[in-house]
């Protein structure tokens, strides 16, 4: 080394005046991430790669944050963009817009990266636009931050990663436990370019980004705010950032063992040994021997479940009350015969999708989670009768014969150019009726090959025609006898339900196996009959027709149900753990478990 070169101790200095010129980031852009940026700037990109998929698509140098980082959870939504996909993407607007959600109680407010930002420009279609995303931010200790510049940073951190323009708007949602940010952006970039966001970004990138600028805002976790988010996480009956700790510490027989966990950095380990005890208070964990623990097949499903069974019981408890937990979810995939009731409120079942939720309670006092669209929802009032019931959606659609019977004229292919001519070469039927053009068909047939796609009926070419399945019809016929689908339709009653015809009373024994069989198809649970011993919370049931009363008793972990005669002061162990087992006499008896009940 030279005399006149710089000395070694000015070297150390040098990245900490590089980082100062970057606005809203931590560290200088690497090298490779400059020259993407470039490329794409000037109309380059990785070879093969469509105009407008962004820089890298997701590639981009985020390093994973710290344990002591403050926290972010990051919802995401695609939608497509179609003639009913622009309707829901106006409602979705109204919803974020609804009365109530701003701190102060007033309605949302939206807003974008300055204030020059134009509301009414957002609710515009867009030329070209195919897809918008939707997001929902909730960082940790949202109530500490200023959403609305903490989304503006965030968002102006996003346009650097993926090197473009983003048209975006945002809604601040102080209405919850978690204060938390909506935010969608628009299918194209401020230079009209399509937009796309590659998964592995918005599933780790984005979110790492987001607690970046928490951490930098709020300062990192201390100990105690640390301690006090484990402990709630330990006891909580729902799939919990502990859970996926174990879960990638799980060998392929479901079993792991003491030492894998404690090798987890401190206190991580001792916190999943902790976690792994209320698994086995949930049936889902047992140690099968010293250090080594086996768990249930399905265990992080039924976590997600009990979860979800958990936030239906917050919604509907301030529509119903303590009787929340006597109301059963209907699933399309197990639909039930159609019935009458009354709408006794509603309310979000999805912030993200804008899915809504009625409460609907029949004659006999059973009561039924009714899972909407929002228009659907919209038009229902409360107090209103209802009817609700299943109908079976056809698998094979019109489209599907006209795609069939092209592609087979035309050596299995389905070429839209092709196709399109052909129709402009057809006389119209009437001039009197609006039909739609010829290349509006080809689109309609096309999204249509798109879906069909998904059933591995239909492959996209590299040229952008389509190989069809040689038997489309016969395919999608088969499929609605073996895989029927089925649509959930709620309308109002036009005219008074006539009188139910008077049923012979069944015996005790015939009547408790026919309810056992009907409650399992409502609610896809699997029914024990014969319970040596059985755990789970009690639920009521209405009234039989005989008059006979039951209580069902949920094993919410494993899905399964027994139901037990209704004995007396069981009201006051609604919603509580209980044990089910024989008496002396062979009857059904219920107790409180003393170990779990909660």
């Amino acid at each position: 080394m030279s005399n006149h070169d710089p000395p070694e101790i000015e070297e150390p200095f040098r990245p900490w005046f590089r980082r100062s010129k970057v606005e809203d980031d931590d560290r200088a852009p690497s090298l490779g991430r400059a020259v993407t940026r470039g490329l794409h700037k000037y109309g380059g990109g990785r070879v093969g790669r469509r105009k407008g998929t962004g820089p890298g698509l997701g590639r981009v140098a985020v390093r994973e944050p710290h344990s002591s980082s403050r926290r972010c959870v990051i919802k995401a939504r695609y939608v497509p963009i179609r003639t009913h996909g622009l309707k829901a993407t106006k409602l979705h607007l109204a919803y974020l817009e609804r009365a109530g959600v701003e701190r102060d109680g007033s309605p949302g407010q939206l807003y974008g990266a300055d204030e020059n930002f134009n509301a009414e420009a957002v609710r515009t279609p867009l030329d070209g636009e195919q897809r918008q995303f939707r997001f929902i931010v909730s960082p940790e200790d949202g109530d500490a931050l200023d959403l609305k510049e903490f989304a503006r940073r965030f968002m102006g951190q996003v346009e650097k990663d993926l090197g473009r323009r983003l048209i975006w708007a945002a809604v601040n949602h102080h209405n919850t436990d978690n204060p938390h940010v909506h935010i969608v952006i628009r299918g194209v970039d401020r230079d009209g370019d399509d937009l796309r966001i590659d998964g592995r970004y918005i599933g780790r990138e984005m979110r790492w980004r987001a607690q970046e600028i928490v951490t930098r805002e709020l300062g990192p976790r201390l100990e105690f705010e640390f301690s006090r988010t484990r402990a709630a996480e330990i006891e909580a009956e729902r799939l919990t950032e502990i859970d996926r700790m174990i879960a990638d510490r799980v060998g392929p027989d479901r079993t792991v063992t003491l030492k894998e966990l404690l090798s987890a950095p401190a206190p991580e380990g001792r916190n999943c040994v902790a976690r792994l005890q209320t698994l086995g208070q949930f049936d889902l964990a047992r140690e099968d021997r010293p250090g080594t623990w086996q768990l249930e097949d399905g265990w992080k499903e039924s976590l997600v479940q009990l979860g979800e069974y958990h936030d239906r019981m917050e919604r509907l408890i301030p529509l119903v009350g303590r009787k929340a937990i006597e109301y059963q979810m209907l699933d399309p995939k197990i639909p039930v015969p159609a019935f009458e009731g009354v709408v006794v409120g509603k309310g979000l079942d999805d912030e993200l999708t804008g899915q809504m939720f009625a409460a609907v309670q029949t004659s006999a006092g059973v009561g039924y989670y009714v899972r909407l669209r929002p228009e659907v929802a919209e038009s229902l009032r409360q107090g209103e009768t209802v009817q609700v019931g299943f109908q079976t959606e056809p698998w094979l659609k019109p489209a599907d014969r006209i795609i069939a019977r092209f592609a087979q004229e035309n050596a299995g292919i389905y070429d839209p150019p092709r196709h399109q001519r052909a129709l402009e070469t057809l006389p119209r039927v009437s001039r009197d009726r609006v039909d739609p053009s010829p290349a509006e068909r080809v689109v309609a047939n096309i999204r249509r090959l798109e879906r069909l796609a998904r059933y591995r009926l239909a492959t996209q070419l590299p040229d952008g025609r389509w190989q069809v399945a040689p038997n489309l019809i016969g395919e999608l016929e088969a499929r609605e006898r073996t895989h029927p689908r089925h649509l959930l339709r709620v309308e109002p009653v036009r005219a008074p339900a006539l009188e139910p015809a008077q049923a012979r009373v069944p015996n005790t024994e015939n009547e408790r196996a026919a309810l056992g069989r009907e409650h399992a198809e409502q609610l896809g649970l699997t029914y024990v009959s014969d319970p040596p011993r059985f755990r789970g919370r009690v639920f009521m049931c209405g009234p039989t027709s005989s008059g006979r009363e039951y209580v069902r008793v949920v094993d919410e972990a494993r899905r399964q149900f027994t139901l037990v005669p209704k004995p007396t002061g069981i009201e006051r162990l609604r919603g509580r753990v209980v044990v089910v087992s024989r008496d002396h006499e062979q009857r059904l008896s219920i107790r409180l478990d003393p170990e779990i009940s909660r």
